[in-house]
């Protein structure tokens, strides 16, 4: 495969200053975005973020109104057939030809990719096998579940050997058993592709990522590995606190203790940031026999959704 005309910084997707509308809404806003070749970089965001825009053209499918992408070194402006090549996408609901058998199915995306003939069977068994799906090689699409569907349609994105593989969703309404196969599969590319993961589940993120981007209305709102995100949230750990009487609480006798970042509260639940576990015994005897509940949570990424967007 040609090599790619990568910069010093070894990125392999460069986003700058990207923007595209539709009619009057802005779903891409000045987006600006590198990714490193190998890694496995999450989007999340709300519905109507711009993840899937952002994905299509980089897939060089939609032209932005203005900005540059460059994937390997070449520009969605004038390199398009050499990007689509270097790509895998797979979109959140794949459009598979249902009347195809799924190797015939592999072996049509694959002559169009210009895999070698003297290679492509080969290729196909391989891919079969991969995504677990040897025995059904020679039934039709149209009798297979989502889950099924899902795996062939990682299969055909992988089929001519991309450097950048792009999942959209790639288990939303799949059953925890089949979500389960299909992030093992992600997981097991780390490395040795640049993975980009548009999910919802932010324990998917979580679990996969090498960093996260929390993308709303239109631009990056931060950016990280999970850990780091995490710990932006106040405190390593989260008191959880529901009392009778949340007026009759001396929060100032929680607050000048040391281990104590932030105090806040939500109806009758105070939630209280600890840098450590130290001075839980002595906020708790602050709260006394107001306190008719008491919890500990680790910050995770829903916490670090809900305070960016």
């Amino acid at each position: 495969m040609e090599s790619c005309n990568l910069n010093s910084d070894n990125v392999m997707v460069k986003i700058d200053s990207l923007s595209k509308s539709f009619g009057h809404i802005k779903a891409l806003d000045n987006l600006n975005l590198d990714i490193k070749k190998g890694e496995l970089l999450g989007i999340i965001g709300p519905n109507g973020a711009g993840k899937t825009t952002a994905i299509r053209i980089i897939c060089c499918i939609l032209q932005p109104n203005s900005g540059e992408v460059t994937v390997g070194g070449y520009s969605i402006h004038h390199d398009q057939i050499k990007i689509k090549s270097m790509i895998g996408y797979l979109p959140e609901e794949p459009n598979l030809y249902e009347r195809f058998k799924a190797r015939d199915l592999l072996k049509y995306f694959g002559e169009l990719y210009g895999v070698p003939k003297n290679q492509i069977d080969h290729r196909i068994g391989e891919l079969l096998e991969l995504v677990g799906m040897s025995k059904r090689a020679d039934d039709r699409i149209n009798t297979f579940s989502k889950g099924l569907r899902q795996r062939i349609g990682i299969a055909r994105a992988l089929i001519h050997d991309p450097e950048i593989i792009i999942f959209d969703e790639p288990t939303m309404g799949l059953d925890p058993a089949t979500s389960r196969t299909i992030r093992n599969f992600i997981k097991g590319l780390k490395g040795d592709k640049t993975v980009i993961l548009c999910t919802h589940y932010m324990d998917e993120a979580d679990l996969l990522c090498d960093r996260v981007a929390i993308l709303n209305q239109g631009r990056i709102r931060d950016i990280g590995t999970p850990k780091s995100l995490k710990e932006q949230v106040h405190g390593d750990i989260i008191l959880k606190v529901r009392v009778y009487e949340p007026q009759k609480i001396d929060t100032h006798r929680i607050t000048v203790l040391d281990s104590v970042e932030a105090v806040s509260l939500e109806g009758n639940e105070f939630l209280i940031s600890l840098h450590t576990r130290e001075d839980i015994s002595n906020i708790i005897d602050v709260f006394g026999s107001q306190a008719y509940s008491v919890n500990t949570k680790e910050p995770t990424l829903d916490d670090v959704f809900i305070q960016s967007v």
